[in-house]
Parts: structure tokens; sequence; C-alpha cells
């Protein structure tokens, strides 16, 4: 498709490119035209606060180019200039990171006018200008780069935190909305050094106010812990939430919206850790299985099991054969014998407690 105007690659996709990371999410910026231009050629606008548009046949973001002035409060509070004479380097200038500030013509030329390629080669996350501080989701964002790249060694710019530190302290991340917290949140988690974001967020003064009612206690057994390949995004946030009370932990869960999937394990894990001592007795392990519904929902039981094995130094072999012992006990014979109701539960109850005796588990005292 011939265009009447400018078009570069921006953002993650020349970033990761250049860390000979796979690329998945190709983003794009316009320069020169307007929104009836690209209109025109086919593009369908998605975006409401300023243009963006879907591609007629890739259905790729390609955002006009555009300059923002800070008039309100938090994430939101800016009034966009997308008007057809910005320039590349102005829209790249609105951006967070120097190693996000690069873009790429099609030629493949790179332009770069802030140095990004330098703080990537560096390791350092490093924000393009002063205007940063006018966002308070950049510090949920730097966070969570740190925590994506820590693997590389990238390290945070002494000036970049001061001013994580001052849009901490100006009271701006109380306009953050649950839904983009979490969002920041969860992306953090799909990353193997997840406990990086949490311990940037604390040296950014940032902790305490997103997330109040969480006890952190970071050190390298929780690091190892976290990271292994295996874990979901789900078993990480189980892990990180271990010493928070259950209590409190339903408040945060609440006040951050979490989906049901990460609510659940969380607060099963730490309901466990709070309330149950390994080893425990055949009755309150039948009692705790059945309340963690280990028979009708296998999949989520595994997911639960593999954490707590973790967090209590325990093989999860033996777990998973206390559930396989009690599934196999069915309510047939017991039906047969003339069981009903009640007391048909209260028989399975004591089947199933009297057969976990019997595994010679090391988790039944």
């Amino acid at each position: 498709m011939t265009l009447p105007y400018n078009v570069y690659l921006v953002g993650g996709a020349v970033r990761d490119a250049l860390l000979e990371l796979p690329v998945i999410d190709h983003d794009w910026v316009v320069t020169g035209a307007t929104p009836e231009q690209l209109e025109k050629k086919g593009f369908q606008q998605v975006g409401k606060q300023f243009p963006v548009f879907l591609h007629p046949k890739s259905k790729e973001e390609y955002a006009l180019a555009r300059k923002e002035k800070k008039q309100g409060e938090g994430y939101t509070g800016f009034i966009c200039d997308f008007s057809p004479d910005i320039s590349l380097e102005e829209d790249l200038e609105r951006r967070d990171l120097t190693i996000n500030a690069i873009a790429q013509d099609e030629s493949g030329t790179l332009i770069d006018p802030f140095n990004g390629q330098k703080d990537l080669l560096d390791r350092v996350l490093r924000h393009v200008s002063d205007a940063f501080i006018e966002d308070p989701l950049r510090v949920l964002r730097v966070a969570r780069f740190a925590a994506r790249f820590h693997h590389f060694g990238f390290t945070i710019a002494p000036k970049t935190l001061s001013l994580m530190q001052k849009i901490s302290a100006s009271g701006e991340l109380s306009t953050l909305s649950a839904e983009r917290i979490w969002k920041e949140l969860e992306k953090a988690l799909n990353t193997r050094h997840a406990d990086v974001f949490f311990s940037v967020l604390k040296d950014a003064n940032a902790l305490e106010k997103l997330f109040p009612e969480l006890i952190w206690k970071n050190n390298q057994e929780l690091s190892d812990t976290l990271n292994q390949s295996t874990l979901t995004p789900a078993q990480r946030w189980a892990i990180l939430c271990q010493h928070t009370p259950i209590a409190t932990l339903i408040q945060l869960h609440q006040r951050i919206r979490s989906p049901n999937q990460f609510k659940a394990l969380a607060e099963q894990s730490r309901s466990f850790l709070e309330n149950q001592c390994i080893p425990m007795s055949s009755v309150a392990w039948e009692n705790w299985l059945i309340s963690v519904n280990a028979i009708k929902k296998p999949q989520p039981f595994l997911l639960l099991i593999e954490v707590l094995s973790r967090l209590t130094n325990s093989r999860l072999e033996d777990w998973q054969k206390l559930r396989d012992t009690i599934a196999a006990i069915n309510a047939a014979g017991l039906i047969k014998q003339g069981f009903s109701g009640a007391e048909l539960g209260q028989a399975l109850k004591k089947i199933r407690a009297d057969t976990l005796d019997k595994t010679l588990s090391p988790l039944i005292s």
C-alpha cells in the first residue's frame, strides 16, 4: 500500500528485536496524516482519546503521531494534539523510557533521538524527559520492565528512580484505576522475576500506596521459588501473598479486583498456611481436601498443591496421593448397605479418613 505519509515501527517491537527477543506485537506511528486520510485507505479507528487505527489487513495498530499536555490528574489527564505537522521525534519524546523511544522506518533505518540503543547496551531503564513525572502509571510500567528484563541485568537510572519517588509523594498514584493496576501487575506476574516488580515499587516508595495490604518479605528463597518456568501467573501471585493474613488478602483482592482464578488460589494457599500445620490428622486432611474441591476439580487442585508443596517444603507426589486416595472411594457400596442422606455423607467421610490413615503418608500425623 503506497501512502502519502510516513509510517514507522515503534516501541516494544523495535526494542525486543534489538534485544533479540521474539516480537509478538507491532505498533506503528504515522506522521503527516489526518484521520480522514487513513480512513480513506480502509483503516478503522478504535482510539477514543486519540486516533488509533487498525490496518485493514493485518489489524495491527497505527497511531497518528501526537504530543500530550498535562491538564488534569492521573494518567488520563492529558490533552492530545495529533495534527499532521507533529514530528516523529515529538511523538517519541512523550514516551516513558528511552528503550521504548526508538523507531524504525520502512527501509529498516533506526531513528533514536534519545539514545535508547546505548541504554539497551548499558542495560539501563532511563526516562526520556522530565515529562515522565506527569503520568503516575509509569511507576508501575518501569517496575514491570525491571521484572521482565531482570535476567538481562537492567538497572534503573538514579534520576528515573528519583522521579518515580516524586510521583509517589505527589499522591497521583491514587488516581490509578484498579483495572490499570491489575493490568500491569498481571504482566509482571507473567515474568520469572515478579518479585523484582515489588522490590522496585518499594524502592520508589509506591508499594504501600498501591498494595497497602500486602505483607512483603523479599529474599533469595522467594526469588528462587518464583523463578520457575512452569509456574502460572496465578501461582506466582499466591506465592507472593504467602505472608499476607487471609482477612487483609481478601480486602486486597476486592480493592484491586483480581480475577477469580488469582483470588481463589492465593486465598486457598494462605488459608492453609494460616489454619493448618503439616503433619495433620487424616480427618483434618479429608475435611480440607473436600473443602477445596480436590475430587471434582483436579486441575485447580493441582495448581494449589504445586504452590503449597513449595511453600511447605514437602513433596508434590505426597499431596497428589492424598487426593487420589479419596477420589478412588465412591458411595455406591454404602448406598447398597442402606446408607442415605446425612448418614451416607458421614459414613463416606469416615471411610475416606480411615483409608488416608492407612497410606502411611508423611503428611499425616
